[in-house]
């Protein structure tokens, strides 16, 4: 790699390396030959302990590639068939009737709703000690799913919890011990393993710091080892093993990878991003494979591009950058590629910064950002801390050190993130006469709630989370937040109320 290369990617990489701050590891291989590789930033702030090579990472939903591969090693030895239905074997913890089957769960196309959200409106928060059997319980409560299987795409690690449950039952063997005797150990990742418990001591772990932007940094710690869908513990150049063999297949099954690797197709004759455990897209016309993970404030992304042999991973103990991008921006400078477009904001004219909370109401994700007002300084209330809004010279809005903006117009914001640009308007005072009051029950979450109008609006009360109080979008949805985590659409329909998140879908609660 040329000078000009290597100090190109240094800039990329620069808010890693910024004094006594949570970094990364980063490698970029080429032809099985390393053209990059360095260690930023440190896995322990309180002791100034740097990252090295041999650092570990909780890597989160990276870890569904190798759920998959297990699946499907358990598939070529002919002890299951992709297209049985799962309650041929989790007939105990599976009390929904549609049929649905392993490949479904492996491509994110099985409908079923996603464990997450299901444990929040339970009541368990993420910071919690969270274990395999709140999953399992919180799954064998459902009676429905978000969609008919296979006739849409909609991400759901609940599915892959329930392929490792497979995995335990067919193999009689622990899914950890399994991953590490039919994968880790005959590609010789001797640093990795699936983490049982968050009680285990992990030797040279890095611990995770979420960053706001702010120049602080937050320990956010991770309460749950839920394998499946998360809980691979790695490094770097472990994880270039297993992309070795999206290439090149020599340890694992050329059919396994091709498997892996395909698109899924929807019962509409589409294809989606997903495919068995990866996640695909094209970059200049190059196919790219990979998979991205998120869990506390740990950040990982993967990929690999075939045609050029380009393998790179990305993982870090912070939140600082928005990793999917980071890893395209990086591949085109290394492949002389013009650089990924930012996303555009639109035309507009630049109005006053104004508090206030706003909202958009997203299909599948409803976004919701509260800005305050100080002495003159306007602030975005995040997760874990207010991070000031500085002013920059095309009028927008930077959001503390971080590579996002806001735009202030008369009407509405423009919230630029680093890969889509967001419209958000005022939110509105709900209508109290849109609700009934009174105490609703869901039996799928087992959970209560309490509706109560105010003078000009409703409030839901929900056990652990408090009050929160119902905005109304300008599209004229209802959206309510508990916390950064739950955040959905509410509705009133004969009696119940409805509500739909992200990941979960017509969940009903019956007024009492």
């Amino acid at each position: 790699m040329n000078s000009n290369m290597t100090e190109q990617l240094d800039q990329l990489f620069r808010m890693w390396d910024r004094g006594l701050c949570p970094g990364a590891q980063v490698l970029i291989r080429q032809h099985g030959k390393t053209l990059y590789e360095k260690c930023f930033g440190y896995g322990n702030l309180e002791n100034k302990l740097k990252i090295h090579k041999e650092s570990i990472f909780h890597v989160a939903s990276i870890s569904k590639e190798f759920t998959v591969m297990s699946i499907l090693l358990l598939w070529k030895e002919g002890k299951l068939d992709l297209d049985d239905n799962i309650r041929k074997y989790l007939d105990e913890y599976i009390n929904i009737e549609t049929p649905i089957t392993i490949r479904q769960m492996m491509n994110n196309v099985s409908g079923l709703r996603d464990q997450w959200e299901l444990l929040f409106l339970r009541g368990i928060k993420i910071n919690d000690q969270i274990d395999m059997d709140d999953i399992n319980t919180t799954i064998s409560l459902q009676k429905s799913l978000n969609f008919e299987p296979q006739s849409q795409y909609l991400y759901s690690n609940t599915g892959f919890h329930l392929l490792a449950l497979i995995v335990e039952k067919l193999s009689q063997m622990s899914f950890p011990q399994f991953v590490k005797e039919r994968i880790f150990t005959p590609l010789g990742m001797t640093h990795s393993f699936v983490r049982e418990s968050f009680t285990q001591i992990v030797p040279d772990l890095t611990y995770s710091y979420q960053d706001e932007g702010n120049d602080t940094f937050y320990y956010n710690p991770l309460n749950y080892a839920l394998y499946g869908p998360t809980s691979v513990n790695t490094c770097a150049s472990d994880l270039c093993k297993v992309l070795d063999e999206y290439i090149h297949p020599n340890v694992i099954d050329p059919e396994i990878i091709e498997l892996m690797k395909k698109p899924v197709l929807l019962s509409n004759g589409k294809t989606a991003e997903y495919c068995g455990g990866l996640i695909t897209h094209k970059l200049h016309g190059l196919d790219v494979f990979g998979h991205g993970g998120a869990d506390a404030a740990y950040r990982g992304e993967i990929i690999c591009i075939p045609e050029k042999e380009l393998e790179i991973v990305l993982i870090s103990n912070t939140t600082t950058y928005a990793m999917s991008k980071l890893a395209d921006k990086a591949a085109c400078i290394v492949l002389g590629l013009p650089d990924c477009t930012e996303p555009a904001v639109p035309e507009h004219e630049n109005a006053p910064a104004r508090s206030g909370v706003f909202l958009t109401a997203l299909p599948d994700d409803p976004m919701f950002v509260d800005i305050t007002e100080q002495n003159g300084t306007f602030y975005m209330q995040r997760e874990w801390c207010r991070t000031e809004l500085v002013k920059e010279e095309d009028g927008g809005y930077r959001i503390g050190s971080l590579d996002e903006k806001i735009y202030f117009t008369d009407k509405e914001i423009l919230y630029r993130l680093p890969a889509r640009v967001l419209t958000l308007t005022p939110a509105k005072p709900t209508d109290p006469a849109l609700f009934q009051e009174g105490t609703y029950y869901n039996d799928e979450t087992d959970s209560f709630m309490k509706l109560v109008k105010t003078e000009n609006t409703c409030e839901i009360h929900m056990r652990r989370y408090g009050k929160t109080t119902l905005y109304q979008s300008a599209s004229g949805s209802i959206i309510f937040r508990m916390d950064a985590n739950l955040i959905m659409y509410v509705k009133a329909e004969n009696n119940t109320i409805i509500m739909d998140g992200g990941r979960v879908k017509h969940i009903i609660y019956q007024k009492q």
